[in-house]
């Protein structure tokens, strides 16, 4: 099987993604570094491989991009309404949807839209990982353990 790297950019974790195995298996996707090792957008250990024959998926953080001003720590997405930083209540959110691009905006709009997040992925039948910045780890629409 022959592996690439993918980066959808800073915002998105790292995954390694394999074309098709001999026996026409699909391809797999996983964040950056080896099980057991930490993934490098969150610091925690790395999930399962999630296997796709078709479409995207995508994870958005608001660990990576982060900056303070004054006593006040910021990151990169802003909730439409308010114009501030998203709360931080996911630590990353992982989408599979039809492609990329939904699977990148249903990732980040998780983020911003917090604990209600599961409900609505569940809603649109979109398999998830949503990993806490605690460690707990919820996942809808089949997503792999």
């Amino acid at each position: 099987m022959s592996e690439r790297r993918i980066d959808w950019g800073k915002s998105h974790r790292r995954i390694e993604a394999a074309g098709r195995a001999p026996g026409g298996e699909p391809g797999s996707a996983r964040p950056a570094g080896a099980p057991g090792r930490p993934a490098r957008a969150t610091g925690r250990t790395a999930g399962p491989v999630v296997s796709i024959e078709a479409g995207g998926v995508a994870t958005s953080s608001p660990s990576v991009r982060g900056w303070r001003r004054g006593d006040q720590a910021l990151h990169h997405i802003v909730v439409p309404s308010t114009g501030k930083p998203a709360e931080i209540y996911w630590a990353a959110v992982s989408v599979a949807a039809a492609t990329c691009v939904d699977a990148n905006a249903a990732s980040t709009a998780s983020i911003i839209r917090g604990r209600t997040a599961p409900r609505w992925l569940e809603d649109l039948t979109l398999p998830a990982r949503l990993a806490r910045p605690d460690g707990l780890v919820l996942s809808t629409g089949g997503w792999p353990r």
